[in-house]
């Protein structure tokens, strides 16, 4: 349904997200698309800011950017973000009356009360299913729901409650899969057979970097397997490692990326029991300015994750970035990762097991499969996901412009 604009500035446009977004690591979607749409229109952002703050990118001058600082006290500083940027949000409407107000899938409450004050347009971003899969990765992990967990679940499912109801008064619902628009429908009871599908997309130029060593060529060259990302259960690094000692050949495996202090410990002791410490190296967090150095130095980036709900319905983001550094793939048979990699194509997809990465690998190493043709398509792949294209699709959604490209096709379960 459209909503009446009243004298609002119809190329304006308000963002309201629940993380600190002047950086792409932490809330990538409204990261690009506040920088890119500014560039042609008015774009105030409203976010949250935590006191451990990613300086990775600031906005140009041409975002108008507000900051809260709600403390990070769990469910407490949560809540009280709720209240303040609500208030916040009505407030900047009634003296803006903006255009289009975008909402994601933590602000959409704030996003519909700022909206139905300023006459806006109501568009929903959903790059997630909050609750269902919060749920289903605490499952994935194996461990006990903690209290404090148990208490998260418990308001976010309120959460859940409200925004089943608002999600049927918006004006466009924009999901990052048809997988999350199905689950969601099944989650909150609500009809989105009308929803826009946009996947995400990459900065093609930016991951475009050159290797500060020489890369490997030949089955007995040091081969550099990298893998970048959070690491925990779902994550499948304990195959990964796993497939690494059962390998012969001369390999070094970098792991790019952070997660809880005894599951690190635990791989890392795994690495020495399976005596491969010596070939493994833990890159730790790197900032997301530097990733593309990282890609820029493998010769393999892999993609080990487990078949749980949450990836399956998700877009492979780290695969666009492995893409786009034209670094060849080697990644779980997931639908995930079906939505990028064609296999044998412009990247390989394994089984999940280590005798099944440990193929792979060896098919890329031998040169069974072409490490430099499968960078190249890969590469090729991700230069039709770059930001501009997409920031595009949700223009047209945002502003109700007529052309938009067409819903990617389902990926078979």
């Amino acid at each position: 349904m459209s909503r009446s604009h009243g004298g609002a500035d119809r190329d304006s446009v308000l963002l309201v997200h629940h993380r600190e977004i002047s950086s792409p690591y932490s809330a990538t979607v409204p990261h690009y698309l506040s920088r890119t749409l500014s560039e042609s229109h008015t774009v105030h952002v409203l976010s949250r800011r935590f006191s451990d703050r990613d300086e990775d990118g600031e906005f140009p001058d041409s975002v108008v950017h507000h900051e809260l600082s709600t403390g990070e006290v769990p469910i407490l500083s949560g809540l009280v973000f709720l209240v303040a940027s609500t208030l916040y949000a009505v407030a900047l409407c009634a003296r803006y009356r903006f255009g289009a107000v975008y909402g994601f899938q933590q602000t959409i409450i704030q996003g519909w009360l700022a909206a139905r004050v300023g006459g806006s347009r109501f568009v929903v971003g959903l790059q997630s299913v909050p609750v269902r899969q919060k749920r289903d990765l605490s499952d994935a992990a194996h461990e006990r729901l903690s209290p404090r967990r148990r208490a998260l679940i418990a308001v976010k499912a309120r959460y859940a409650w409200a925004v089943g109801r608002l999600l049927d008064r918006t004006t466009e619902v924009v999901c990052l899969t048809d997988g999350i628009r199905e689950t969601t429908e099944l989650e909150y009871g609500v009809d989105l057979s009308e929803a826009t599908v946009i996947g995400m997309g990459v900065d093609t130029d930016r991951f475009a970097a050159e290797p500060t060593r020489e890369l490997a060529r030949e089955p007995d060259d040091t081969w550099v397997i990298t893998y970048v990302g959070s690491i925990g259960p779902p994550r499948g690094l304990e195959h990964a490692l796993d497939a690494v000692a059962a390998t012969d050949r001369d390999v070094e495996f970098r792991v790019a990326g952070g997660g809880d202090d005894e599951y690190m410990a635990a791989l890392r002791e795994r690495a020495r029991e399976l005596g491969i410490d010596d070939r493994v190296t833990w890159l730790g967090i790197v900032p997301h300015e530097a990733v593309p150095e990282v890609l820029a130095d493998a010769d393999i980036a892999v993609s080990p994750l487990a078949d749980i709900e949450s990836y399956r319905i998700s877009f492979p983001a780290k695969l666009l970035e492995y893409m786009a550094a034209a670094t060849p793939v080697v990644a779980t048979d997931i639908p995930a990762h079906r939505r990028l990699v064609d296999d044998g194509e412009n990247g390989l997809l394994y089984d999940g097991t280590a005798d099944g990465l440990a193929g792979a690998l060896e098919e890329v190493i031998a040169g069974t499969a072409d490490a430099r043709a499968l960078g190249r398509a890969g590469r090729t792949t991700a230069e039709a996901h770059d930001w501009n294209a997409v920031v595009a699709e949700h223009e047209a959604v945002l502003f109700d412009r007529t052309v938009r490209r067409p819903r990617a096709r389902p990926v078979p379960a």
